[in-house]
């Protein structure tokens, strides 16, 4: 406690609240196996500046709230700060130290699967109308594995990183730090923003589109987005994730419920006559951004691995587990094209009718509307360190930071409304940050922990070539995606679904 209170001197009044807040945490909460997936997102120990590699970024370095603190563990895993006073190793270690997981191969496997399952999937039968059933499959796959294969370099890059002693990477912004410095941290945290308020933002305006549908399009859009906002302002005002425990409970209940309902009513709605094709090239680009979109989880994975009890199997259990998700996507988005043919819509909860639909719809509406405060929880708090000062913080004041909240809120909504097509969203956020995120860092990040020797030639251009891929692909479905923006909606995503 002593080494964590010397660290944090400089906090001036926080000192007191954070000694507390460690307190509370090692008297009242004890080591559980339990892990759940709003616990991924909890900070673990009070946060104080950390150590860094870099001289001449103090000014950076001295920010607390990092973005990257809300990708920990807490409950399920216990840290050791011994050697975390240690100057002499100078190599960022940092208060938290060590993280040493409880948590079982299920329960980290039930995490996965939480983490990758999402909107993104009611988007995939679309994606595989435009490609076909078979090319769709095959960019899944391709981006499966691939996505599987830079998570792993993080993995990797941290596991030699804390060999050579450098302590508290516990997430994808702290690898950034110590890879690249502040600015890498900087670089990775505001990615993650960035796709995480993607994210929300796709949520309001899939709800939107559902309840349009609900209703027959009595409800106006700007109606229901904006009817939306109250609520998510309150929410978003939450400081502590457990908090939001509760809500994220009902929404992996409602979003499990709503998913298998449209997968089981897929069958009862092959009543069409339409060519199903197996191949389109036309739609390649579309497909893969959706796909890379719906398998996005990077920025937990070094939390998931952290969590493991046994962490050197965790590689084998996330290739197991991401096929088997891979596997579903897969059976979702043909059975879903196949379903509804030339007529799929995205998402494909627009194309359900009868009585039935409305509570599926609804389910499923539920479950992104309390995920909302989830994926914005990390956002609000590293924003406010951007723009907000040690004064205008809380506990010294609490009114500029609601008021920031609110905005954020605000925007997304607007952004929802501005863009209603569900499906052209998704592309753009696949193409450009989640092919950044995903891809393009973990490999520019592997390089330059190992070396080119050390990685030797075939895995060097393996990595080079994902990296130039990357920033070519992430180019073409960019521009792609923005100039479709730009068009007229002729296949606007509210449009009620057609007669079959």
């Amino acid at each position: 406690m002593n080494s964590i209170n010397d660290e944090a001197g400089g906090n001036g009044t926080a000192q007191p609240q954070n000694s507390l807040e460690m307190a509370t945490l090692l008297d009242d909460e004890p080591v559980s196996s339990s892990r759940g997936f709003v616990d991924m997102l909890v900070p673990t120990s009070p946060h104080t500046p950390r150590k860094s590699l870099v001289a001449d970024d103090d000014d950076l370095v001295a920010e607390t709230h990092k973005m990257s603190d809300h990708f920990e563990m807490e409950e399920g895993e216990e840290f050791s700060d011994e050697g975390s006073n240690d100057s002499s190793t100078g190599l960022g270690a940092g208060a938290h130290g060590v993280a040493h997981g409880t948590a079982t191969p299920a329960q980290v496997a039930v995490n996965i699967f939480i983490s990758f399952v999402g909107a993104g999937l009611l988007g995939l039968p679309y994606a595989f109308s435009r490609s076909g059933w078979f090319l769709g499959t095959l960019c899944l796959a391709a981006v499966s594995i691939g996505n599987v294969y830079a998570m792993l370099l993080l993995v990797k890059c941290r596991k030699r990183l804390e060999a050579e002693g450098y302590m508290g990477i516990k997430g994808y912004g702290d690898l950034g730090r110590e890879v690249m410095g502040p600015k890498g941290e900087i670089l990775v945290n505001v990615c993650v923003v960035v796709s995480q308020v993607g994210f929300a933002t796709a949520y309001l305006i899939f709800i939107a589109a559902n309840v349009q549908s609900i209703t027959s399009e009595k409800a106006g859009r700007a109606l229901i987005i904006y009817a939306c906002v109250p609520i998510l302002s309150l929410l978003v005002q939450f400081r502590d994730m457990k908090k939001l425990s509760p809500f994220s409970l009902v929404a992996d209940f409602s979003n499990l419920m709503g998913l298998s309902c449209v997968l089981f009513q897929d069958f009862e709605y092959y009543t069409h006559s339409d060519t199903i094709k197996a191949l389109d090239i036309s739609g390649m680009v579309y497909v893969t951004s959706v796909c890379i979109y719906s398998l996005e989880g990077v920025a937990l994975i070094l939390p998931l691995e952290s969590s493991c009890a046994n962490r050197e199997g965790f590689p084998k259990l996330l290739k197991q587990v991401v096929s088997g998700i891979t596997a579903l996507m897969a059976v979702f988005g043909a059975c879903g094209y196949i379903a509804f043919g030339d007529s799929t819509l995205s998402p494909i909860s627009l194309n359900l009718k009868g009585e039935s639909a409305a509570f599926v719809q609804l389910a499923l509406c539920l479950a992104l509307y309390l995920t909302y405060p989830i994926m914005m929880f990390p956002v609000s708090d590293v924003l406010e360190n951007l723009f907000l000062s040690d004064f205008n913080k809380p506990p010294r004041s609490y009114c500029p930071s609601r008021m920031l909240r609110l905005c954020i809120v605000l925007m997304t909504a607007t952004v929802a409304y501005t863009i209603p097509n569900f499906g052209k969203f998704l592309e753009l956020v696949g193409a450009s940050i989640c092919t950044l995120l995903g891809f393009i860092l973990p490999c520019i990040f592997h390089i330059k922990v190992f070396g080119r020797s050390e990685i030797g030639m075939a895995q060097f251009v393996l990595n080079v070539f994902i990296i130039i891929f990357g920033v070519f692909f992430g180019f073409v479905g960019t521009v792609e995606s923005v100039m479709k923006l730009m068009e007229s909606d002729e296949d606007i995503d509210v449009a009620s679904p057609p007669e079959l």
